[in-house]
């Protein structure tokens, strides 16, 4: 896991908000943001960012700000099954201007000492389109792929793949 990063000025993390969801709607909306994520018009980014945001309130989501301005979310997709309550899934996603800054790096050691420290979670887990430059991030953290999927997004008569990653924490 990289941790040698020096910190960032002006770089500081909390949980989530309710407000922040203005955020990660602009943050979906941005021109080419969606071509990694299935949503494809303005009704699927406002329903998908309103399911996002309403695992703040078990606060399993945490925010990233820059100087105060939120500039990168991720969450813990929380089970409420106790039999699948020791495995969870997360999304994560960085605004445009703070993308290949480390903003993601510190969202994920965060996410992953919550999820361990606060919630017991043993294995994380997330689904990435098949060509998504994210997946070096997770690599890096130490997430392994354990399944594709061939067929998953069907876009103009085109389809795309997705990746299943996992790591024990």
């Amino acid at each position: 896991m990289d941790t040698t990063r020096e910190p960032i000025p002006g770089l500081d993390i909390r949980f989530t908000e309710m407000g922040d969801v203005k955020y990660l709607k602009e943050w979906l909306s941005e021109p080419g943001i969606l071509r990694w994520f299935p949503m494809c018009d303005e009704i699927e980014i406002e329903d998908a960012a309103n399911r996002w945001i309403g695992f703040c309130r078990y606060k399993c989501s945490l925010t990233a700000t820059m100087n105060g301005v939120p500039c990168g979310l991720t969450t813990l997709y929380l089970q409420p099954y106790r039999k699948l309550a020791h495995q969870c899934e997360f999304g994560i996603v960085v605004g445009s201007g703070q993308r290949n800054q480390g903003v993601g790096s510190f969202l994920l050691t965060n996410l992953m000492h919550l999820a361990k420290e606060n919630f017991r979670i043993e294995l994380l887990h997330l689904q990435v389109y098949a060509e998504n430059p994210a997946m070096r991030l997770y690599r890096r953290f130490g997430f392994r792929e354990y399944g594709r999927q061939t067929h998953w997004i069907k876009e103009n008569g085109i389809y795309v793949g997705r990746v299943f990653m996992e790591r024990f924490l």
